[in-house]
């Protein structure tokens, strides 16, 4: 495996070329929890073999003592031991296909879960870079081809191996020079197979690779419909669409031709063997060097032979396909987590870094400390010179006080947003140091930041359920919150009142009152820090009037950092800081920051002086 350079983009062009053990082995280790499960398995597959095995052997007694000879007694002894090795070969596949099917639905289930687990845990600059389409495809799609695996190719293949096995050692010792003649096309078919599997393994990798773009298109598109009417783009998006959808299907079609070549060939050649068998055996039957009985049960496990090849080269394209999907799924595995989930850095730093004579009394609840930071690249690009973008922050400095209201301004770009992630530890900061209640938040642990910060995003995100739900979701603070936010007087208004289900993404509530259940959601977890950015920058004017009547409500008795364009939320901030170009240029009270003449006064002139 070859992960990413840079150790985020999500790479979908896995090139497993044969079989990669040390990826089996790691897939083994999944099943290892069951193996209660797989013995049966195995159990029922070397039971099950037996028993298809015994049946030819049964049928040539039958023809040579009692068919032939035409003697009648005792020969219905020997068919009930032909049916009852049916029936056992039946009975024990069925239970070898159900211990499989339970076997491959639990690893699956272990697999899933750890990967969204993973997910959840990744940095946010790797979601930057990844499309949602292909990680889509990697917990699918992905996911379906490592189940067909353990389920149709695992166990299935063991058993294919066994009955080849057995099978050859039957031969051999019943007749070995028709056992050789069986055998004897054996080198072409092998050839064959191997010319065929390398390209319906090249297939099989290109159409997965096809698939994945699709996905992506698919669910950008679905998730832009909106944008993708208003600009009347449906046929540029349809033209689009068909031609990565005909490129799938061409693929798909190359893989099926492959295919139909490949079946009919392996039952070509053997046949070819069957036919030899016919003529040599004839001729032996003829000749009294073999029985009549032989001659059948020769012609029975001649078709038990080749079965398994057959099985067994669709099985390993299977396999080929499933070890593909693995080591992209592995590589998702393998991705490092955001640093915030791994264990608090050694106490300390914090202390250090703090200026000597500093009281503990006197620690602001936010400082940022000559911060530098640059978003990574979100092309996937090698890392080196040029690979990340200008710094979004630079030399940043600043403090807040607890209990404090304090207000971001700026114009786009100059790095507002980007002050509150690294608060978050969305990202990490590149240079100096950020501290909460004089605890540089590395140095704390993941569960009690998030306990302390709670955040309001620019586009507010609901998730599927009623209003009342996406509110619990945030803490256990809910009356106060819905009663702080003014949710409950907006609720009271709807048919189902805070029972409202608000649709996916909050599609069903209009974009305030999506605002003010995220702000009623970040209420109810009472956090000591409320970060709220461009909270009312996508509302009309009358709901941003009763957000901004709510505001005094919301942030009494807690500090909050709130990042705006609208200076009509901040002017009775506490403090008010003035970003320009990743640069803190001032700060100040509304009344000194206008008195400065700077440029919180030209901003303050182009939305007010009109």
């Amino acid at each position: 495996m070859t992960p990413p350079s840079d150790g985020f983009f999500l790479d979908d062009r896995a090139e497993t070329q044969g079989v990669d053990w040390r990826l089996l082995r790691r897939l083994l280790r999944y099943v290892a929890p069951h193996r209660g499960l797989l013995a049966g398995a195995l159990a029922a597959l070397v039971l099950g073999t037996a028993c298809q095995l015994a049946g030819p052997y049964l049928i040539k007694i039958v023809i040579d003592r009692h068919v032939t000879p035409r003697v009648l007694p005792g020969m219905a002894g020997w068919v009930l031991l032909y049916l009852a090795a049916l029936a056992g070969a039946m009975g024990f596949l069925f239970l070898q296909m159900y211990a499989v099917s339970a076997l491959g639905q639990r690893v699956i289930l272990a697999i899933r879960a750890e990967m969204f687990s993973r997910v959840q845990r990744l940095p946010v600059a790797w979601f930057d870079r990844t499309p949602t389409g292909r990680l889509m495809t990697r917990l699918t799609s992905d996911v379906e081809a490592l189940q067909e695996l353990i389920s149709s190719g695992l166990v299935s293949t063991i058993g294919d191996v066994a009955v080849l096995a057995g099978t050859a050692a039957i031969l051999l010792w019943m007749d070995a020079r028709l056992a050789l003649v069986v055998f004897s096309v054996l080198p072409l078919l092998a050839v064959f197979v191997e010319l065929l599997k390398k390209r319906i393994r090249a297939a099989n990798r290109e159409a997965r690779r096809k698939m994945a773009r699709l996905n992506a298109f698919l669910q950008e598109h679905v998730t832009g419909v909106a944008v993708v009417k208003a600009f009347g783009q449906e046929g540029k998006s349809d033209r689009r669409f068909d031609a990565l959808n005909a490129d799938y299907l061409a693929e798909n079609v190359r893989l099926t031709n492959y295919f139909s070549l490949y079946f009919p060939g392996v039952e070509m050649l053997a046949s070819f063997a069957v036919a030899l068998l016919l003529w040599h055996g004839g001729g032996g039957l003829i000749s009294g060097a073999i029985t009549f009985g032989t001659l059948v049960a020769f012609l029975e496990y001649a078709q038990k032979f080749y079965n398994p090849i057959k099985d067994m080269s669709d099985k390993y394209n299977i396999l080929q396909s499933a070890l593909a999907s693995s080591e992209r799924i592995f590589q998702l595995l393998d991705t490092d987590v955001s640093p915030e989930y791994g264990e608090p850095a050694p106490r300390g730093r914090a202390e250090k870094a703090r200026p000597a004579g500093r009281a503990e009394s006197s620690v602001p609840a936010i400082e940022f400390r000559d911060v530098w930071f640059s978003y990574p690249r979100v092309d996937g690009g090698v890392s080196g010179a040029g690979a990340e973008r200008p710094p979004a922050l630079r030399g940043v400095s600043f403090a807040l006080e607890e209990g404090r209201a304090g207000a971001i301004v700026g114009a786009t770009g100059s790095g507002k947003t980007t002050v509150l992630s690294l608060l978050c530890r969305f990202y990490e900061a590149e240079r100096g140091h950020i501290f909460l209640f004089g605890r540089d938040i590395r140095d704390i642990p993941r569960g009690e930041l998030r306990g302390m910060i709670s955040l309001v995003l620019q586009e507010p995100f609901l998730f599927s359920g009623s209003i009342l739900e996406n509110v619990a979701s945030g803490g256990a603070n809910v009356d106060a919150a819905l009663s702080a936010a003014g949710v409950d007087r907006f609720a009271s208004g709807l048919d189902a009142g805070l029972s409202t289900d608000v649709g996916e993404r909050g599609g069903r509530l209009s974009m305030g009152q999506r605002q003010m259940v995220s702000i009623a959601r970040a209420l109810a977890r009472n956090p000591k820090v409320l970060l709220l950015d461009e909270a009312t920058s996508s509302v009309d004017p009358e709901t941003e009037h009763g957000i901004r009547e709510a505001l005094p409500r919301v942030l009494a008795g807690r500090t909050s950092l709130v990042v705006a364009h609208r200076l009509s939320t901040v002017l009775s901030a506490d403090r008010i800081i003035v970003m320009h170009k990743g640069k803190v240029r001032e700060w100040g009270t509304h009344e000194e920051l206008l008195a400065a003449g700077g440029i919180y006064r030209r901003l303050h002139t182009l939305q007010f002086d009109y």
